[in-house]
Order: C-alpha cells, then structure tokens, then sequence
C-alpha cells in the first residue's frame, strides 16, 4: 500500500478527519467516571450498613436476652411475651432501632443512585402502610415509630441502588450466629437449647435455639442464609459457611429448614447443568410452584393433626377470616384478640398462622394479600432477568427456600424490628428496587 505524500498534512489523514467526528469514542465525561467508580461503591457501603444495622436490630437484643434467662419450651404466646424479654434486652431493642433509623437518615442524606425506577417502591408502600389505614387495628404510638422506621428503611434500600451482591453478608453474619450458637450449645447448653431433652432431636438430643426464643426460627434463619451463600465470592469462604450453617440446621433439629436446604442443594444440583437447562426457566417453574404450593396446601382437607398440628391452625384461622374477609381481624390480632379468646380459640396461642397465606388473611384478609402477591411474584420475575449467573442462582435458590418455609411458617414481615424482616422484606426489596450493574455475564458456581 502507497504511503502518504510527505508533503501532504494532517488535512490528507483519514485519521486525522475522524477524530473529530460523531463516531469517535471518546472516554466517558471526568463527572460521570467518578459516579460509577466512587459513588456506586458508596452506595454499596451504604446498603451494607443497612444489612448489619436491621440484623443487629433483631438479633442482639435476642444474644443478650437467652445470655440471662433461659429457654422455656412449648409456652402460649401470652406466657412467652411476658417472660421472654429482659429489660435490658428491651432498652437494646430500641437502642438499635435507634441506630437503624440514623443509619437509614443518613443514607438518604447521600446523594443516591441515578435513573431508579420508583414503581417497586410505591408497592412496597402501599403494602406495607395501607392495610393500616383500612384495618381494624389503628396503630399506636410505639407501632407508629416502628411504622415509620420501616419507610425509612425502604426508602434508603431503593436510594442506595446497590447490586444484589451485597446481600453476600446475610450468609456470613449468619453463619457467626451459627457458630455462635454452636459453640454456646457446647459450653452452655442450659441458654442455648430450646429443650435440654428433646423429642425431635436429629443429632446428639440437641434441639439448638441460640440467641432466638425458638428452634425452628434459628433453623429457618440458617436456611435462608444457605440459599445465598453463592452471592460469596469464594469458594473457601462458601465451603466454610455452607458448613456452619448446615451444621447449625441439624442441631436445630428443623425439619422445615432441613427440607429447604434439601431443595435448595438440587436447585444448585439443576444449575450445573446450565448448558443444556435454561436456569432462567427452571428457576422460575421452582420458584413459582413453592408459591403456590404455599398458597394452596392450607386450603386442603387434612387431618387437624397434619403438617405437626399446623393443619388445625390453618382450619381456624380461614374461619377466621371468613368473618372479615377484605380487611382481615388486624395485624396485632395474635398478641391483643387472640389471647383474650386463647380458651375457646386454641390455636391463638401458636402466635401465627403458620402459613404466608393464612398469616396474611387473618392479619390482613384479601386487601393485604393483594399488595404482597405482586411483591411475591415480581420478585420471581425479576430474578428471572438477572445477567450474573451467580446472582441468578442465588436469588432463585432464596426464593425456593423462603416459599417452602412459608408453607408452614409465617417468614414474612415488613417491620425491621421483626425477626423475620432481615430474611423476607429485606431481601426482596433489593431484588426489586436495587439495580443490577453486574457487567460479568457469568459467573462460576
């Protein structure tokens, strides 16, 4: 190929005529290179802060509670409420409320995430703050504060725009509470066991509760977490939680939650074969059946004995809401009308409808139902999109597991100082509202 002419200048260089021109790349302005590289890990930090502080919040007024006073089994919820928690125990309850709200106030004082799409937040809005307005119950003044702590708390999730990776420290903090409770098991047995000698014990007669006031709701925490261990970049620190978790599950001796990780491990199983299997599709058959089958089982004929003694529980509670079915009987019908009817309605004293589908009828009837189910099932949607495998497989994995606990656990709860919030809400509302800014396409299991 003939050179140049020398004589020829910069005019003559093709090179030269294109840097000039509309389809030259260019590097991105100095502004918006220093959003995405500082202020997304920013936000990342800050949705971190929030995951420590709302654990923090339900776990350890729960540590300090079970370190002064010990288990005792199969109480009525009235006895239960009125023995379980110390006063000190309640001071740190709102101490960390208090320090979750400073968090969340100052998350969004940040500037936040560009472009979010405010749709999935006004659902979770409207979820969480109208069942109160049409309901029975009008909230008192403590509810009030709780209420608006879980605005709050919403409100920065969606500000911040962080990647679903971050939820990576659910796992890990839970794995401390497993091994925590492990270790307690050991050295004191007396604070850490549900029972000393117990029934259902699966290893060694231990029936492992540690820092919270029931085995199945160590069990069920543990499970949730093992479903997102694959968010945890590697595999040593995988391995090692998977572990402890596992571990922490057996000694619980929960069947639900050993049920779950079962599904969860053939979920994982299903996914090595992504080269033949479209993830996206399984996942969401999974997911979508341990819905329904949540939504459907209680409405069966069983015998009142079935499912432990739970299909008693659901026969009651859909008698129940036949009497308000729109608005349902209020959600503090458990701790305030249940027990006033607790002798000549039995199953009030359970505490729950033990069923995400009864739970939110008795509570919430047909109106509260219908602001979750979008939650629910966009949430399987979502998921479904998702670019990083990893995360997909995750998600999809905690999505299996959490239908298959609220198929006979109520695990769903939008207040922060609820047990239940860090591994239902939480968790939802950053596969719904946070952005998903993976670039890697595929991650390896």
């Amino acid at each position: 190929m003939a050179s140049h002419p020398r004589s020829a200048g910069a005019e003559s260089d093709p090179t030269a005529h294109r840097i000039g021109s509309a389809t030259t790349f260019l590097p991105a302005p100095t502004r918006f290179s220093d959003f995405t590289g500082v202020e997304y890990k920013a936000g990342e930090r800050a949705f971190a802060a929030i995951i420590f502080a709302a654990i923090g919040l339900v776990i350890i007024p729960e540590v300090i509670n079970y370190l002064l006073v010990k288990h005792v089994p199969d109480q009525s919820i009235d006895r239960a409420l009125a023995s379980a928690e110390t006063p000190i125990a309640g001071l740190a309850r709102w101490a960390l409320s208090g320090v979750l709200l400073a968090v969340s106030s100052l998350v969004l004082l940040m500037r936040g995430h560009p472009n979010r799409d405010v749709t999935w937040l006004l659902v979770f809005l409207m979820a969480l703050n109208l069942p109160y307005l049409i309901g029975p119950d009008q909230p008192g003044p403590a509810d009030l504060v709780k209420i608006m702590l879980a605005n709050l708390v919403l409100l920065a999730i969606w500000h911040t725009g962080a990647r679903v990776v971050v939820l990576k420290w659910i796992p890990i903090l839970v794995s401390g509470v497993g091994a925590y409770s492990l270790i307690g098991g050991l050295i004191i047995p007396e604070y850490m066991m549900y029972n000393i000698v117990s029934r259902k014990s699966l290893v060694f007669g231990w029936e492992l509760a540690g820092p919270f006031g029931q085995s199945n709701a160590l069990g069920m925490y543990c499970a949730v977490a093992f479903s997102l261990v694959p968010l945890i970049g590697q595999n040593r620190w995988r391995a090692v939680c998977a572990s402890i978790l596992l571990a922490t599950i057996v000694a619980s001796a929960s069947r639900t939650a050993l049920v779950a990780v079962a599904v969860v491990v053939l979920w994982w199983l299903i996914c090595r074969l992504r080269s033949v299997i479209s993830i996206r599709l399984a996942g969401t058959v999974l997911a979508g059946t341990a819905l329904a089958a949540a939504m459907v089982i209680p409405l069966l004929r069983w015998s009142p004995g079935s499912f432990t003694e739970r299909a008693f529980i659901w026969a009651g509670g859909l008698e129940l809401w036949r009497d308000a079915p729109v608005v349902g009987s209020g959600y503090n019908w458990f701790l305030q009308h249940g027990q006033e009817q607790a002798e000549i309605v039995l199953w009030a004293g359970m505490g729950t409808g033990h069923n995400i589908h009864i739970d939110t009828l008795i509570k919430f009837g047909l109106a509260g139902l219908a602001f979750l189910l979008p939650i629910w099932i966009g949430a399987i949607y979502v998921t479904g999109t998702m670019r990083v495998i990893n995360e997909q497989v995750a998600l999809f994995g905690y999505l299996i597991a959490f239908f298959v606990l609220g198929m006979t656990e109520a695990v769903w709860h939008l207040w922060p100082n609820i047990q239940q919030f860090p591994t239902s809400t939480l968790i939802f509302a950053t596969v719904l509202m946070a952005r998903n800014r993976g670039r890697t396409p595929a991650g390896a299991m």
